[in-house]
């Protein structure tokens, strides 16, 4: 990266304005990620560190409101554009140093003593522009209802306009996808090996009566306790929703169970119209006409998908 640095400080006369900027089209950290620090009552920093060959960094510090305080998110948002300006607070930074950097350099509230900086250019002019996108969390599972995308029954179910290979209850029986596959000793299952309680062929977490007793599952709760899985809706080890024998009902039930399910964020920064200026004081500037400064992931986090709330009435 350094020697690429100063091969394009050799190549001025070819690509010098009028006003004597340097243009560069290319000044990449390969393969390096961006790391982040938490706000914590002051700018939050994200930045890239490269240790081959040259010990360098390069940092985006920002108080901008639109950044989420967390270290390990940028945004959730995913419908806006985050675009603000450089300026004395929020700015570009790349350095160069005498010895091996860490991420503590960054985070701590004061800065380690050593390694030294040995040359720096600060920007004194840009633009950041943020876009961001979801990201599966789990490839093989979107909603992690231990049914694999490729095995989800395609469409939408229970007709909830959460699609199954997003919902983490196919049959909108209140009774999690999860918990309906799950097999235990002597478990009746059907050709294909899922559990399937009324012998009909369709898989429990698919069968919004389970037991076949003319009852949806959903309803044969208990006022109080309006969830199928519910210990008050448990008799003698077998839910009131498995047991042909309870064929009590409700005739509506409020409660429901929230779509949540794992994703990540996935956020793209670029540095528009971008000049770094060296703090030596020689007054070089060095200019980008559009920089890529990377790609930032967040941790898994949780997110509701929400459903078009209609509730199926009993038989």
């Amino acid at each position: 990266m350094r020697n690429i640095f100063y091969i394009t400080f050799l190549l001025i006369v070819f690509s010098s304005c009028n006003d004597g900027d340097i243009i560069i089209n290319n000044f990449e950290f390969e393969d390096a990620s961006i790391k982040s620090c938490g706000k914590n009552g002051r700018p939050k920093v994200f930045f890239k560190i490269n240790t081959e060959n040259v010990f360098e960094s390069i940092s985006l510090v920002t108080n901008n409101t639109a950044i989420s305080d967390s270290a390990s998110i940028l945004t959730t948002n995913i419908e806006n554009v985050i675009r603000f300006d450089l300026d004395n607070i929020n700015k570009i930074n790349y350095r160069v140093y005498d010895g091996t950097i860490t991420s503590d350099y960054f985070c701590n509230s004061l800065p380690p003593s050593t390694p030294k900086v040995i040359q720096e250019f600060i920007s004194v002019g840009g633009t950041v522009v943020i876009t961001t996108e979801t990201a599966t969390a789990n490839e093989t599972d979107t909603d992690g209802d231990g049914v694999p995308n490729n095995e989800e029954e395609p469409g939408d179910t229970d007709d909830d306009g959460i699609l199954n290979i997003n919902d983490i209850d196919d049959d909108g029986d209140n009774v999690l996808t999860k918990v309906e596959i799950t097999n235990g000793s002597g478990d009746e299952v059907n050709a294909a090996g899922d559990r399937d309680t009324d012998q009909d062929g369709i898989p429990n977490y698919l069968d919004d009566d389970d037991d076949g007793d003319g009852k949806l599952t959903k309803f044969e709760v208990q006022e109080a306790d309006q969830l199928p899985t519910d210990a008050e809706n448990i008799e003698n080890e077998l839910a009131f929703y498995l047991d042909r024998t309870k064929t009590n009902a409700l005739s509506e039930v409020t409660a429901t169970i929230q779509n949540k399910i794992d994703t990540k964020y996935r956020s793209f920064i670029t540095i528009q119209n971008l000049k770094l200026q060296n703090q030596d004081g020689s007054g070089e500037e060095i200019s980008f006409s559009s920089y890529e400064f990377g790609e930032f992931l967040s941790n898994t986090v949780k997110i509701v998908i929400p459903s078009n709330n209609t509730t199926p009435e009993e038989n």
